[in-house]
Formats: structure tokens, sequence, C-alpha cells
């Protein structure tokens, strides 16, 4: 055992130092097939060395042959999925014959006692691998084809089924990944509390896996998949770069015989319901179609497998949201008038006793409002001595710009409710086109029995056409997900050669490609409509600085409208090309009751992308203070606010401003390297126990910049731009490798009676994927390769850009670069990213356990229940390094690079987000008998996170400050996958001996379903105002004043926003704490009934009834969680479609 386990160190240190000294820069593991294993005994339960066992792919012709090794025991490992026959010999024992399912990443035992004698032995081993995992500690689940085939999947996507398994989450809405840069339809599921991009998909044991935005690359149809497996925790020593849920797909390979497959799935309006909110059912013609075919080019040696899927897409949803009614397109925002404001800070809705007064423009006193729209041209800087806006005696009524409403006539008027109603008063339905078509093409060459060849590969191509709300030029929000125009082309290719040298030493080579490109465009592009109405400054004339800009309009009566990644997710315009290389060399060593494997994995990453995450033609916010008065603000402090967004935007005073820019002459291209290794020892200790440990190590190097120029950082001591490549700068941008990446795995597995197996693990896993970029960092995104430009407010009641209308926005200024490499970072000019200090990085972590007991209650059921759990580490945040630290005055002077005349935000990546996940998992599984088969699981589980990667947390001072349950948290989760074979028709229990024409009509139906109960998610409420705060926080959340629930929480009132006021004390924040409110439950019943027509031997036409959301359950999304705005408490949309039906033929031969 020593001298193995020095070994395994040796391997594993040797590739180690080897990264360390050379450090010229994920291991997924390159599981791809699966094992037989199993001990060899006489009648008195001895073992028999140097048995021979025959193992031959029945579907395949292959034959290889191993020996059991002294203790009896063998191993048999680099099989393809599929049916299997075995035969174990002995001299002067009797033949035993058996028949075996081995399945990807799984041990299939055939344990064989040999009876004396000539007369061959039949043993017939389950068609699946056995429930009861005797030899593994991981935690998962393997769906087979049979399976997949069977369950109602909708949009016959895979990755779907992920939410359905233990602990899996959910988002309460789509995650925010605009569905232009997913059209491969990855469903990004939060799993184990670990955030959707720490995900990863292996595709035929290479990566499918984007570094960039954690996407799947491809996602292959169910048709062409030969399994799915989830593991979740305590993965082996072979996989890494992954701490949430590793997917691994397997597609289906030829046989020696032609099968295959064709299908037609149709969905249609006429079947759906409509949506509760817009009483809307929008039209949709779906139709998804295509099949497979797979057979021998040379029989027992060549094979061959193709599959298609296409998708004609053509639907629509329904959007209930909020446009200005004609009185407020005319000025008179009287209507967004409240309660009055008393002297001693209360309010009243008839009026004080003592009121509060303020002048109007017109000289007039009257007393204060809420609501009141003041002119920021008039009083103090600082928001004090400010008159009222009134026309003619009557206040709130003003002029608009000329050029802003001008803007305003592409806005469609208000449909939808009483009229005069000022928020949510338009409803409407849009429509969209989304084709795709996926090929995916693979073959086997069996060269001899040690010499085994495979390649795939698959390409998917994709369109999605759609106007927001208000149309094509004005954009607006989309009730699908994505306004604008895109194309997308990804492939992928996965090339294999096994070589068996010895019949207990393999050798595995793999080579790995894929390409993900999306490519999109704003609706309107070519077109000016800021320029036309009179703004200057955003439509510039460049190309890719036209159509509608981003308008942002807050508080009540506030909308949005253009296009930008904030309004309808149009990350447009959008240039990206992704491309991943993947070397892999693995190895196997099987000696006495050890398994060990080793191995290295070497990535290679390129990646342009030119991104508009602020949109090019601008986008700006129009918030409510900078028409409010500070004086009154401050008297009423949370109780009634003053200003308008939208008194603001007629006015044409913005609070924020952003627009993206690309320097000239610069190519914005990033290269990476990663070097994986691994090290791992199976040992079986005694029949009943099975050790498993081993060492990995992961090296991640800094991205490099793929041409002088291609990339910047910040050198926050110098308050400089740093550019990679020029001058004295490395292109890689001096950013050091973080080179101590060891993960040790561990895994016990002990069989404590012939039904009872107790396994527990543990493990550390790295992901360097987060934030949608490779360690939360896009340096071809920092200026001067790219650069946004940045207006701020200096104070919470001065426009950010006071001559807006005038003069137009202030040029972008254009950096002197020179030939140092380093120029002073100019005022207004934003950084996205820098790593500060860029020698002190971590990469991200998790370190998982498990501990379960897993029964079996009979050969076909078993019930496993499950402690898992895992702490985050080290993850990154993107946190705004010059947000101004609170205090009395304007913002400017207390912003850290303000010593550099730095105003805008400068963002770092830091290692300051930290999580924890505890959880029983619970699972009751029943393989097919009888007809039935299903997987029934229930999780109760808490995730605390700090701040999810990102921005998403309000203080960059006090990250723990947002420390609580993390907006993916839901306490209870049931799921239900099942088929049931109904008992009816010929041979069943029921109707057995009817004739054939009555079992062709009662016979052959199968029930099918997919279920999915979550509790409700953690919100939490913020609040627009905080006249004490005097502070750029990312929110604000409020001071809790009473009790926030409702004693029969609904879509009118799901909580009080009356419990929660503006904070109370100065320069802080809320005493609410994070994710201290529930959202509604969710129940998602989706079920199939179907019934399989034979029409001659080995030909089957099978057809489908699918319901989604089956009982058509208003699932409710989340409430408006802004407390002091309209809408507060109120839900407007659905986490969940309503039903969705569709019919569908499946031919099979």
């Amino acid at each position: 055992m020593r001298r193995v386990y020095v070994s395994l160190i040796t391997v594993v240190a040797i590739y180690s130092l080897a990264i360390v000294v050379f450090s010229t820069s994920n291991i997924f593991g390159q599981a791809t097939f699966g094992n037989v294993s199993g001990t060899v005994t006489d009648p008195a339960g001895a073992a028999i060395p140097n048995a021979q066992v025959t193992i031959t792919d029945t579907e395949r012709g292959e034959t290889v042959q191993t020996k059991t090794n002294s203790s009896g025991n063998y191993t048999q490992t680099h099989l393809l999925s599929g049916q299997y026959r075995i035969v174990i010999a002995a001299p002067g024992f009797a033949d035993l014959n058996a028949t075996a399912v081995v399945q990807v990443d799984a041990t299939t035992r055939v344990d064989a006692q040999l009876q004396i004698g000539k007369a061959a032995t039949e043993v017939t081993v389950t068609g699946e691998t056995p429930l009861l995992i005797k030899d593994r500690a991981e935690v998962s689940t393997t769906l087979a084809a049979a399976e997949l085939e069977k369950l109602p999947i909708l949009d016959r996507n895979i990755t779907s089924l992920l939410v359905s398994l233990p602990g899996a989450g959910r988002y309460p809405v789509n995650s925010g990944m605009s569905s232009a840069e997913n059209q491969q339809g990855d469903i990004q599921t939060p799993v184990n509390g670990q955030l959707p991009y720490s995900n990863g998909f292996l595709l035929d044991g290479t990566e499918n896996h984007s570094n960039i935005l954690g996407l799947a690359v491809v996602n292959p149809n169910p048709d062409a998949l030969e399994e799915f497996k989830v593991t979740s925790s305590n993965y082996d020593a072979e996989f890494g770069n992954v701490s949430g849920a590793m997917l691994q797909g397997t597609t289906k390979s030829g046989t020696n015989q032609y099968h295959g497959s064709a299908f037609e799935y149709l969905r249609n309006n006429v079947f759906n319901a409509a949506d509760p909110f817009s009483h809307v059912n929008p039209p949709i013609r779906w139709n998804q179609f295509g099949g497979s075919v797979g057979g021998p080019i040379k029989k027992d040696k060549l094979f061959v497998f193709f599959a298609y899927e296409g998708t004609r897409r053509r639907d629509s949803g329904s959007e209930i949201t909020t446009v200005p009614t004609a009185a407020e397109r005319s000025g008179d925002l009287s209507a967004l008038l409240g309660s009055y404001i008393c002297a001693d800070g209360t309010t009243s809705p008839t009026g004080c006793a003592n009121p509060l007064k303020v002048t109007t423009t017109e000289g007039q006193t009257v007393a204060a409002q809420a609501g009141m729209v003041f002119d920021p041209r008039t009083g103090s800087p600082d928001g004090s001595g400010r008159q009222v806006v009134a026309t003619n005696g009557q206040v709130n009524v003003l002029t608009p710009a000329a050029p802003m409403a001008k803007l305003l006539t592409y806005l469609p008027m208000p449909n939808f409710g009483p009229a005069g109603q000022t928020f949510n008063n338009y409803a409407t339905a849009v429509g969209r086109l989304n084709d795709g078509g996926q090929y995916d093409g693979r073959i086997d060459y069996t060269i001899s029995a040690n010499h085994h060849l495979f390649g795939r590969y698959s390409l998917a191509d994709f369109i999605l056409e759609g106007p927001g709300a208000f149309g094509d030029v004005a954009g607006g929000p989309s009730p699908l997900g994505f306004a604008g125009n895109s194309h997308a082309r990804n492939q992928s290719l996965a090339l294999g050669y096994t070589y068996s040298i010895t019949s207990t030493l393999f050798a595995d080579f793999r080579f790995g490609y894929y390409r993900y490109r999306p490519h999109n465009l704003p609706n309107g592009f070519g077109k000016t409509p800021a320029l036309d109405a009179g703004l200057l400054g955003l439509n510039t004339g460049a190309a890719d600085t036209s159509g509608m800009p981003a308008s942002y309009v807050q508080g009540d009566g506030g909308f949005n409208f253009g296009y930008a990644l904030g309004v309808n997710a149009c990350n447009c315009p959008l240039s990206e090309t992704e491309n991943h290389f993947q070397w892999v060399n693995n190895w196997t060593k099987q000696t006495g009751n050890h398994t060990i494997k080793w191995g290295v994995d070497v990535r290679r990453a390129q990646q342009k992308r030119i991104d508009s995450g602020a949109h090019r033609a601008g986008e700006v916010t129009f918030g409510s203070s900078v028409t409010g008065d500070s004086t009154v603000d401050t008297i009423a402090n949370g109780s009634a606010t003053t200003g308008e967004g939208l008194g603001s935007f007629l006015m044409g005073f913005p609070t924020y401003f952003q627009q993206n820019n690309t320097g000239p002459g610069f190519y914005p291209a990033l290269r990476q390297t990663r070097l994986y290794f691994f090290g791992q020892d199976e040992w079986r200790i005694t029949p009943k126990l099975t050790l498993t440990y081993g060492l990995r190590y992961e090296n991640y190097l800094p991205q490099v910049a793929a041409q002088p120029g291609g990339g910047a950082t910040f050198d926050p001591t110098t308050g400089e731009a740093v550019v990679a490549g020029i001058g004295s700068v490395p292109r890689n941008m001096g950013i050091k490798p973080y080179n101590l990446g060891f993960a040790p795995r561990l895994g016990i597995a002990y069989q404590l009676t012939s039904k009872t197996v107790i396994r527990t693990g543990y493990g550390r896993s790295y992901n360097a994927a987060g934030v949608g970029a490779v360690f939360a960092q896009n340096p071809e995104l920092d200026p001067p390769v790219q650069f946004v430009q940045v207006l701020n407010q200096p104070n919470p009641y001065t426009t950010a850009i006071r001559t807006f209308l005038t003069t137009g926005r202030p040029a972008a200024p254009s950096p002197p670069i020179g030939t140092m490499g380093r120029y002073p970072l100019p005022n207004g000019i934003q950084v996205y990213f820098f790593f500060d200090t860029p020698d002190a990085y971590r990469i991200p972590l998790a370190d998982f356990w498990n501990f379960s007991v897993q029964h079996e209650i009979a050969p076909t059921l078993t019930v496993e229940a499950a402690y898992v759990g895992n702490v985050g580490r080290h993850g990154f945040l993107n946190e705004n390094r010059n947000q101004a630290v609170p205090g009395p005055g304007d913002y400017d002077p207390r912003r850290p690079f303000f010593k550099f005349g730095d105003e805008q935000p400068i963002y770092d990546v830091c290692n300051c987000d930290n999580s924890s996940y505890n959880s029983l998992q619970m699972k009751l599984q029943k393989r097919v008998s009888h007809g039935l088969d299903f997987l029934l699981t229930y999780t109760w589980s808490k995730t605390f996170t700090n701040g999810e990667g990102g921005y998403g947390f309000a203080d960059n001072y006090n990250v723990r400050g947002d420390h609580g349950p993390a907006t993916f948290d839901r306490t209870h989760a049931v799921t239900l996958l099942n088929n049931w074979e109904l008992p009816f028709g010929k041979g069943r229990r029921y109707l057995s001996n009817s004739s054939k024409a009555a079992d062709a009509v009662a016979g052959g139906w199968r029930l099918s379903g997919v279920t999915t109960i979550y509790s409700g998610v953690a919100f939490t409420p913020t609040i627009s105002s905080a006249p004490l705060l005097n502070a750029d926080f990312n929110y604000v959340r409020p001071d809790v004043i009473g009790d926030p629930h409702v004693s029969n929480p609904s879509a009118d009132l799901w909580f009080n926003p009356a419990a929660y006021t503006a904070p109370q004390a100065p320069y802080r924040n809320g005493d609410v704490s994070k994710g201290s409110l529930r959202g509604p439950a969710l129940f998602v019943f989706n079920l199939s009934l179907s019934k399989e027509f034979m029409i001659v031997e080995n030909k089957t036409i099978e057809f489908r009834w699918e319901n989604f959301n089956a009982f058509n359950h208003v699932n409710l999304g989340l409430p408006g969680n802004t407390v002091d705005v309209g809408g507060a408490g109120q839900i407007t949309s659905t986490a969940n479609p309503m039903r969705l039906m569709q019919l569908a033929l499946h031919f099979r031969f």
C-alpha cells in the first residue's frame, strides 16, 4: 500500500513541480467510458486467481479479455456504454455467462461464484447499473437514453432536467443572461448553493462549457444522447473546474444494426392558456423536427451516427408595462402628487394643520406634497431652496423640453387599466422569430481489440429576432427576454484514441475544440432617433451608435425604453468569438486491489469580444432626486419624497449617463492557458470497503493580450491605466499566476449489509469562471481598448449633465497612450476590472462534503438520505473602488481616486465573496418493474452568500453587510420524474384477454411526468430615496418600522411596504437584512400521455400529448420590492409560463 501511495504522490508532485517551474501559462475528467468489475470465487467462497474474463460488446462486436488477480478481483475499464456479454472461465470450473449494461463513468459489478463441473451457468445482471452504489462516494444521478426519451422535456432541452435533481434550485426569474447569447438554451441552475456558472458540462469527455458566460456551447437533443449524468458533490480527482453540478453527456454511436428515429413536435396557441395578468394568449407556431440514424460502415469495425434537430418558432409574449399618459406627455404631472408633508415630517393624505410650505416658480407659496417636481435650475446646488414647477397657478405642470417631447412620440399611448392610470397602463403582445438547427455526427472505429478511435462534430446555427414592447425603433422591455437581432453559430469537435497497452494498463488521448460565436444588433440599427429629436452626442454618426438610446425613467410613473442589457437584454452591438482547444492524456493502471488513474489536461482559450455592456448610443438614467428638494426630503426623511423621474426626463436633466466606446486601432482579444493534473487511487480494501483518494493540481495562467494594446488594467497607486504589451508593460499586465491550486479528494464507501451502503466524502474544487468573464475580469473592455464614458451626479440633487440638451454630453476623452504603456486615467472613463494587487488574487474554491446512507428496499427500489454541504471561499466580486465614503457634502471629495481627478466608477476584482450551503437530500428511486419507474427527491437547504458575484451588494465598504440568504435560496424542494406503463391491454393486468382491435385502442399507453415544487425564494426590500444616507450605494435597504407580512398574501399585495422607511440615521444603510422576505412558492407539473404503435417488428411510431404546467397553475413572480414607488408589494408577472400543450409523433426503427 505504501509503495502505491508513494507512486501516486510522486506522479502528482512531478506534474505539479513542472507547472510551478515553467509557469508558461479545466480538467474535467475525460470520463467517457464505463467499467465492469467483480470478484470470482469457488463454491466455498475462496478467490480464484487467473480466471479468464471475456467481455463482448453485443452491439458492436468488440471483444476484450482480462484476468482475475490473486484476490480473485478483475476490472475492465474503457468500455463504451451499451449491452455486454461476459464469460468467466477457469480450469476445473463451469463457465459462467452473464449479460450486463455498462454506463458512462459508472461501474457495473458482475461477481461470479463458479461451480465445479462442465455445464455452463447463465447469470443475468440487471439491464442497468445497480441502484445500490457500493464503491463510490459521489452524489450523482444518471438518466439513460430510454428514460430521456420518455420524459416530457420542454423544448427537448436536456439541461432543463437539472432543476429536477437533488440539490438543484431555480432562479425566480431569468438569471440575467441574454437569450441572444444563449440561443442553445442552456438552463442556468444553481446547484448545492453554488452559482450557475459554477456548473460544468462535458460532452463526450471534452469541454462543452464557455469560459466566459458559463454556458453549454452545444446542447444535444435527446435522440442524440446515450445518457446524461449529473454529479453534484464529491467528484473524483479526475474532475475539476467545477464547484456546482457537473453535467456529462455522451452521444450515441452506431452499432452493427441500423437504428434511428424521426420526430415532429407541434405547439400552437390554440392549445395554450392565457397570461393571467394581461389575459392575452399570444399567437405561437412552434415546430421541432428531426431525426437520427446510426449503423455500421464495416461491421464490428467502423460505425457512424448522425442526428439533426431543427426548430421553427414564431411565437409571442405579453407584457404589462408603463408609458406616460397624454397629460404627462404635455407636462402635467399633477396626477403624481401624493400626501401632504407636515412641518414636523409626518404626512397626511388630506392636509396638515401645520403644513410645510414651499415656493413655486410663479412666486406662490403652497403646501409641500410628495411627488412635487422642483426646478433644478433654482435654489442651491445641494438641492435646498428650490421652487416647485407651476404653470398658471397649477403645481407640477411644466413645459417639456422639445427634444424630450419628440422622443416620447416614439412610445405608444396607454391602453390598459382605468383612464388616467399612471402605472402598468400598457399591455401588448409582441412576436418573435427564433429558428435553429443542430447537427451531431459521430464515427467510431475499432482498429483492433486494443485500439479504438472516435470523432464527433456538432454544429448549431440560430437566428433570433424580436421587437421590444414599444416596437422596433423605441424598443422597451421584451416579454420574451430579448429585443433585437441575433445570429449565433456554435461548434464542437471531439477526437479520441484509446490504447489498451496490456490487460491492466490503458491510455486515453483526447482532443477537444469548441467555438462560441454570437453576433447581436439592436432593432432600428442605422436609424438616429435621438439625433432626429435634437439630442446631441448620442447618435454620433458611426453605425454602432445608431438606434434608440436607452432611457431609464425612475419613480412613480417610471418606464424604460430603447435598447440595452438593462432594458431588454440587448447587449447590442455585440461581436464575440471564443475558441477553446483541449489536449488530454489519461492513464489507468490496475494492480492488485488498486485502480490508479493519472492524467494531464492542457487548455488554450482565445477570445475576441467587442462588447456593448453600456449601449453605444448611450444609456441615460432620469432619477427622481434631481427634481426634488433636499430640505423637504430631509424633514420628511422617508415618510414622503419629492421629485419625479418623469419630471427629470421631461426637462432633460439626467442623473446618470454611460456610453460604450472603442479605442481606435486596438484589437480586443485575449489568450489564456490552463494546466490541470491529477492522480487517484481506488483501493478496494475489502469486498465491503472501498477507499478512493486523490489529488488534483490546477493552474489558471493569467490572460494575455493577443496583440499589444489588446487589453488593459488600472494601477490604483498612481491612477494610471496600464496597457498590455506597450512599453515595459507585459502582455499579461503584470498579473501573477496562482501556483497553489492543490485540490485533495477523498471518498469512502462501506457496505454495511448486503442491502445498505454508507458513503462519505470530502473534496476541494476550483472554479475561475464568474461574472461573465474568466477570473471575473475582461481586460479587453478596459480603456483604452474599449471604454465606457460615465457621468455621475456630484450629489443626489445635481444633474449629471447640466448642459445636456444644449451642447450634448461632453466628448469622451481620447487618452494619449504614448510609448510607455501607462497614462493618467481621464476623468469620466470607467474601469471595469482590475486586480489589486495583481500578484495576490486567489482562484475561487469550494470545499464540499457529504455523508449518505442508501438502502435497497427491493432490487429495483432504493431509498437514500444524505447530508450535503459546502463552503465557497475567495469568490469574485466587482466592487466600485471609487464609491464615495458615506458622509456630508458632495460625493466627489469623498471618492478615493478623486485625488487623481477621477469621479467615475472604477471596479476592481476582489476575492471577497463567501458562501455556505447545508442540506438534507433524500431520494427514492425505482427502476422499471411492473411498468413503473420514478425518481422522487426532497431537499431541505440553506444557502448564504455575500454578493453572489458581480455587483449585487450595496456598500462596497461593507460587503459583509450583504451576507444573508442567496437570491436563489429556497428552503424546500420536491421533484418527481416518473414513467408509468398503464396496466391496460393484452398481456397486462386489465383487459389482458382483449381483442387485437381493443388492445390497439386501450393498450400501450404511458403516463410520464416531471414535477417540481419549490418554496418561495428569498428577496430583499429596497428603497429609492434615503435623504440621510448621502452616498452612492449600489442599492439602499430601508429601516424596518413594522410587520411586513400580510395576512393573505396575493398578487395585489404580497407584503406591506408601509413597514419600511428610509434609514433614520445619517450615512448608513437601512437595518433590513438581506433575504428577509420570501416570494411565492412554485408548482410545476409537466405531464405526458403517449402511446406506441407497432408497425412491424423493430419499427414503432409513438404519439405524445404533452402538457407543461398541465394544471395551469398561476406561479406568481416576485413582487415589486422598491417600497417607496408605485407597485411596491404588487406582483405583475409569472415565474413560469401558463399551460403549454404540444403534440408529437416519434418514429423509431
